[in-house]
């Protein structure tokens, strides 16, 4: 569930990667460093060499800050914004500063290894960091991404399963089994009534007594003849005859004859 979980929020990132906040950050990271070259990069570096030494620096340091950012939103979900932004700075500096002393040494023509002390590259970086964190933070709430459609049936869910994605519903007398990627929940209420309640969401029936969300499946096991799909959380649901063509036709389990 972990990794599943983990998965999602690397999605998420990667899709904020595009975004507008995104790239002005990149930029404006860019534009200002190789300008005005701190840290004495201006005086011992050309343009040319700026431009190419600020911009990989720029660019390794938000893909590093995308993973380790999924990383704690993963395991720290129940953490205040603030403390997670500024436990990943601290993450992302110990793991950036390393390659900002290989390049420097690497690169500058008037310094070398001998001139530079890995101890105060780590607290250059940090304050590298750390504003970029804090600009982001500050600017989230104009440029928002939107985010993935939410289902009437989420109002139904207890407040620790809000945040949470529905993967599947399992009726079961007059109760539903709702189970998300936080946990799984009870509900009385018809099998029926909660799938017409998780409209918009892309979903099918796989089963008289099961739906799953068309993005939690992935894969299909057979087993004694018996087909099921798999969810992300490890969920295995029964794939009757009657709903076997609808996955066929999707491509989500094999045809009969394959």
């Amino acid at each position: 569930m972990i990794w599943s979980e983990f998965q999602r929020h690397m999605s998420e990132v990667a899709a904020a990667f595009t975004s507008r906040i995104t790239i002005s950050i990149w930029l404006t990271g860019c534009l200002v460093a190789v300008v005005t070259g701190p840290f004495g990069t201006f005086q011992t570096m050309g343009f040319g060499l700026r431009l190419v030494y600020w911009v990989t620096i720029v660019t390794s340091g938000l893909a590093i800050g995308a993973v380790v950012n999924a990383a704690f939103l993963t395991v720290c979900r129940g953490w205040h914004p603030l403390w997670i932004d500024l436990k990943a700075s601290l993450v992302i500096t110990t793991l950036l500063a390393p390659l900002i002393y290989m390049l420097r040494s690497g690169l500058d023509p008037v310094l070398t290894r001998a001139d530079l002390a890995i101890t105060s590259t780590w607290i250059n970086t940090g304050l590298f960091v750390a504003p970029i964190f804090f600009l982001r933070r500050q600017l989230t709430g104009i440029d928002r991404a939107p985010g993935p459609p939410c289902p009437r049936l989420m109002r139904r869910l207890p407040d620790p399963l809000q945040e949470a994605s529905i993967l599947r519903l399992t009726g079961r007398d007059h109760t539903v089994e709702v189970a998300t990627d936080r946990g799984t929940t009870t509900l009385r209420l018809r099998l029926k009534d909660a799938i017409d309640e998780m409209e918009p969401v892309d979903g099918l029936c796989t089963h008289r007594s099961h739906w799953v969300a068309r993005a939690a499946i992935t894969g299909h096991t057979t087993e004694g003849g018996k087909l099921h799909v798999t969810l992300a959380n490890g969920d295995r649901v029964p794939v009757s005859r009657k709903y076997r063509p609808r996955l066929e036709d999707l491509g989500l389990v094999p045809g009969q004859d394959g």
